[in-house]
């Protein structure tokens, strides 16, 4: 199964609990987060540290990636906000990114974890004939276009779940896993129209060593998810 977008404080509890339980009822052998367990607002380029509370938000994302059994944990474009600052000139920000790294590198290592760092648009784990990555496009097609990119292809990143077929000869499949995040919970997005098209879902499905056969089930808003 894959999640991702979950966003530290900003994840919904409901939604939280509705994947923990369909990990813990179907028992998958592998489980990946696609990135964006964490939001790191404190840490965004144009912010000179203002933002949500960093311990939180870092406790609520490594939490969630312990209780959902995480074996590959794709790194998102937030968490690569800390990795950016490790090279900033303010040793205060420097000092926040390497702690929060070393809580993110510890809960991999204690729980035996795959952990692949934010490459943008090279970044890649291979499972059957699907590649999963956090993702770097963001536009009404992006899975359309992320298909065309990578072939068939899992990933985050948009909020928006989704699926698309890639305008090629081999008819490539592009599945966005949308959110895990409470709807209306981050302000910054709250004035775009496009917002509107978040939703929260997970992907679920068999594979081989050849070939993988996954589904996208997307929560139609209803107060209970409908489990499969």
């Amino acid at each position: 199964m894959a999640v991702g977008c979950s966003h530290g404080i900003y994840a919904d509890p409901l939604a939280m609990q509705a994947v923990l339980k369909f990990k813990k009822e179907y028992k998958p052998h592998t489980v990946i987060h696609l990135g964006d367990f964490t939001d790191m607002s404190a840490h965004m380029g144009s912010s000179s540290g203002e933002g949500d509370a960093i311990r939180p938000d870092l406790d609520g994302g490594l939490d969630f990636i312990r209780k959902l059994g995480c074996s590959v944990i794709l790194e998102g474009n937030h968490e690569a906000r800390l990795r950016r600052d490790l090279r900033s000139s303010n040793q205060l920000r420097v000092m926040a990114a390497e702690t929060s790294l070393d809580a993110i590198n510890t809960t991999c290592q204690k729980q035996n974890a795959l952990y692949l760092p934010y490459t943008g648009v090279w970044q890649c784990y291979k499972l059957g004939n699907f590649i999963f990555t956090h993702g770097t496009i963001y536009n009404e097609n992006s899975a359309r276009d992320m298909a065309e990119m990578y072939g068939n292809v899992i990933f985050a990143h948009t909020h928006k779940p989704m699926q698309q077929i890639g305008r090629r000869i081999d008819s490539p499949i592009g599945m966005s896993v949308g959110t895990l995040t409470r709807r209306g919970a981050m302000d910054y997005a709250n004035t775009r129209r496009s917002t509107l098209g978040w939703g929260q879902g997970f992907i679920y499905g068999e594979y081989n060593d050849n070939s993988l056969y996954p589904t996208l089930h997307i929560h139609d808003n209803a107060d209970q998810w409908h489990l499969p």
